[in-house]
């Protein structure tokens, strides 16, 4: 062999040996730069009443908004002592404090160091004294502070000294229903609460008084209680009080595998010294996925016991599906035999109650081919790098290097219930690395590669803006009624379009089915503000466009003669359109239309589908386009790549304008700026309206009569002005406030603008739309209620009783009853125009 070969050889051989060596401390250092996440550290406080048990508390590292932080309401008793429990864990407590607050946050009341406590190995038992400075009846805000390694940890709750509410009575009442659904031998005493069995018993993940005592007692599931439910109190007053049970259910799989499922049962129990009263039970049980054989079988992924509604995606080839379940991301690759706890918090030994909190969610942005997936999780922390932080995680899972990095963590200062309904409006990550978020009614583009953040729009009320259902396009509008254009962003590429009608119309974006944009058209001259100050923009066309082609093409027009269209709503691949007509004096309601989509009820690849057995009865399932292997499919737990860098950003999440948010059953079930709306979603769903400020703004509970207000007068200012202006004259009169309304009108003030500027001590509610029944709570608190009765006559709502209404006509300056049928008629056909305002 030649010098020269043997040269070459002597080369090559150090190139491939140099490659090994070089792979190898590469392979090294990766595996370096990962880690597993931390486990959860901070104490759990749990607050007791009578010696039970209320109120478990999870806390916070974070400076938070106090004022959102509702989710908990604590009796306080006459000696004025609040016991609490510190489950410390391996955590090392230095010092207890406690401050109480007016609801707001603004008002301190007291503050206090906890000096005497008893420690009994990770336990630590104390007393708070609480000062006699509550009023009976009042809310207060509730902070209490431990102190370790130079670290505040923060706990938060409502505390009240309730009047004639009963609150153990009521907690006793639903452990002890509860702790009997699982007896069966004395399961048979609650059937006195069980309501006509209306609702179908095939689903055990959802349960109500309308279904059959066997299915609220389990049917022939078998379950037993692995955690014992700790009561949460979420609403005290002496009509009902609202509690909230959450615990852990296992029982065995087909092949004799645990399975585990999350439980939480909503009451709402009246006390009576005759009886507890049940006004209501829901039950939802939803398992926890642990990606065991029976998971998978023939072209199916087998959740289990859940919601149908499930937030999945899979890639082209459907053969790699991702999906949430109960605060998790999984992936299943089917060509590989693979499933991939992508993200969880809960660990592998038994079930923690930290780890368990359910006050995040996961939503997926896209997956590749590859199975590579950007997601977001946001809400509570439970444990790892920001253990007890609120805030939006933006992760990239690799699933070649089966890994997980975090790009981006956003820190909130709301409480995860409103900061869902504020952050699940838009959520986006492009392939170029810029992640799209709505926070606070600004619209951001933030740079993931450099953090840089840029304001897109700001100020956007709930109404000039529409989101597509994978949150790629985003329409907005300038002002909130006169546009002549809309703006359209592709969020994939940045780029933007502008939707404009001819110079006669205003546009408004409506929303979308699916991608597909849908927006409405008026003409200019029909956009008018009535008698009491609204702004009626009355629709006579409705288009859908078609967002992803270049051109935009329009796919479906609606219009018809005499009807307008008010707004829409969208469910099932359905728009329903709500439809006014004028009647000579306003705009009333009309027969609802609707528009159908047959295409998009023509799915393919990966679809949710359910199945039935005798034990579980309903279950939830991802059908795949292929078969799945039979053999057991391998278990991937992802590391959590290092960075050297802090991937941190901080953006002002403060409310800009005033924000309605309705609590029901334990929790926000909507946010948004309309009052009405608001209103009525509270009444519909048996909750309560909560302002900015924590302040009540609507209660479903009033008493069933209110006798006329007796201090209603018109001033002599606007003794000869119409009954519109002599109403608004009325209400300031009433709050001490003499002024001439006709003057400001006549400066071109609205009756609307003229209570809002006046009424500096009072917020002024706009409730056109509302029912007379739903306006009663106001009259009831001794507020009057400003109606219109036709396109410039106007009566104040100042008492009611069970069959009547009381009205102050201005015109007579007398009072008289009308029949709520009567009123509810005449209301109606003036637009259901009302206004009323509430003291701050």
């Amino acid at each position: 062999m030649s010098k020269g070969a043997i040269k070459a050889l002597v080369l090559i051989a150090v190139f491939f040996v140099t490659i090994g060596i070089t792979g190898a401390l590469t392979n090294q250092d990766n595996e370096d730069l990962t880690t597993e996440m931390k486990e959860a550290t901070l104490p759990l406080v749990t607050l007791y009443e009578d010696g039970t048990a209320i109120n478990e508390l999870h806390g916070y590292t974070e400076e938070m908004q106090s004022q959102y932080m509702r989710d908990t309401i604590t009796p306080i008793g006459e000696d004025r002592m609040l016991p609490i429990s510190i489950q410390c864990f391996q955590t090392k407590v230095d010092a207890i404090s406690y401050e109480i607050r007016s609801l707001d946050a603004k008002r301190l009341i007291a503050n206090a160091k906890v000096e005497d406590y008893n420690q009994n190995g990770s336990t630590i038992s104390t007393q708070l004294e609480i000062q006699n400075l509550l009023e009976e009846g009042k809310e207060y805000l509730l902070l209490i502070q431990v102190e370790s390694n130079k670290k505040t940890i923060s706990y938060y709750t409502r505390i009240i000294q309730p009047v004639d509410c009963h609150v153990k009575e009521c907690v006793d009442f639903v452990t002890d229903f509860s702790a009997t659904t699982f007896n069966d031998e004395i399961s048979k005493t609650l059937s006195t609460y069980v309501e006509s069995n209306t609702a179908s018993d095939d689903n055990l993940h959802y349960v109500t008084l309308n279904n059959s005592l066997s299915q609220i007692t389990w049917s022939d599931f078998g379950g037993e209680r692995l955690t014992t439910p700790v009561a949460s109190i979420k609403e005290i007053n002496s009509s009902y009080n609202v509690i909230v049970l959450d615990y852990v259910v296992t029982s065995l799989g087909e092949n004799g595998e645990s399975e585990y499922y999350n439980v939480e049962e909503y009451y709402r129990v009246r006390y009576t010294e005759s009886r507890m009263y049940l006004l209501n039970f829901e039950r939802t049980m939803n398992q926890i996925f642990r990606g065991e054989n029976s998971s998978f079988s023939e072209k199916n992924i087998q959740l289990g016991i859940r919601s149908d509604e499930v937030e999945y995606q899979s890639n082209g080839a459907g053969t790699i599906t991702c999906f949430v379940q109960e605060g998790e991301l999984w992936s299943y690759d089917s060509t590989k035999n693979q499933v991939a706890e992508v993200f969880s918090f809960r660990g592998y030994e038994g079930i923690d109650a930290r780890e368990n909190y359910n006050q995040h969610d996961i939503k997926i942005i896209n997956i590749d081919e590859a199975g590579s997936i950007d997601y977001i999780v946001y809400g509570y922390m439970n444990r790892g790098e920001h253990e007890g932080a609120v805030g939006i995680s933006v992760y990239h899972y690799d699933a070649v290097a089966n890994t997980n990095e975090e790009e981006l963590f956003l820190p909130s200062t709301q409480s995860y219930e409103v900061m869902k309904e504020e952050l699940g409006q838009v959520m986006y990550e492009n392939e170029e690395g810029n992640f799209y978020i709505m926070m606070s009614g600004s619209l951001y583009e933030i740079d993931l590669n450099t953090l840089k953040s840029k304001e897109i729009v700001k100020n956007l009320t709930d109404s000039r803006f529409t989101v597509s259902k994978s949150n790629r396009y985003f329409a907005w509008v300038d002002d909130d009624n006169k546009n002549s254009s809309i703006h359209f962003m592709d969020f994939k590429d940045g780029s933007t379009y502008e939707i404009k009608e001819d110079d006669a119309s205003y546009v408004k974006p409506l929303g979308f089915m699916d991608e597909d944009f849908i927006y409405g058209s008026a003409n200019i001259s029909d956009v008018v503000v009535d008698a009491a100050g609204n702004t009626i923009f009355p629709m006579n066309k409705v288009k859908i466009m078609d967002s992803s082609s270049e051109k935009h093409e329009i796919l479906k027009e609606y219009q018809k003669a005499g009807y307008y269209v008010s707004g829409i709503t969208i469910s099932d691949y359905t728009i329903y359109l709500n439809r006014v007509q004028f009647n000579g004096t306003a705009y009333v309601d009309a027969d609802q239309d609707t528009i159908m989509n047959r295409e998009g009820e023509e799915k393919d690849g990966v679809l949710v589908a359910t199945s039935k057995s005798e034990v579980k009865q309903t279950q939830v399932q991802l059908t795949l386009p292929d078969p799945v292997s039979e053999k057991k499919a391998r278990l991937l737990t992802p590391k959590l790549i290092i960075s050297e860098e802090d991937h941190t950003l901080s953006i002002d999440d403060q409310m800009q304008q005033a924000r309605y948010y309705v609590y029901a059953k334990g929790k926000v079930v909507l946010s948004t700026d309309s009052v009405t709306e608001a209103i009525m979603s509270a009444n519909e769903s048996m909750g309560v309206v909560i302002g900015d400020e924590q302040q009540y703004i609507w209660k479903r509970a009033r008493k069933n009569a209110q006798s006329a207000l007796s201090d209603i007068t018109v001033g002599e200012e606007d003794a000869g002005a119409g009954t519109v202006i002599q109403c608004i004259n009325a209400m300031l009169e009433k709050e001490g406030i003499n002024i001439s309304v006709s003057a400001l009108i006549k400066e071109g003030a609205t009756p609307k603008e003229v209570l809002t500027n006046t009424m500096k001590d009072a917020t002024v509610l706009d409730l056109t739309g509302c029912g007379v029944d739903e306006t009663l709570y106001y009259v009831n608190r001794g507020t009057p209620v400003f109606a219109m009765t036709g396109s410039d006559t106007a009566v104040l709502i100042v008492g009611y009783d069970a069959n009547n209404v009381i009205l102050f006509d201005p015109a007579t300056l007398a009072t008289s009853k009308m029949g709520m049928n009567d009123a509810d008629t005449l209301f109606r056909n003036a637009g259901n125009v009302f206004f009323t305002y509430l003291a701050k």
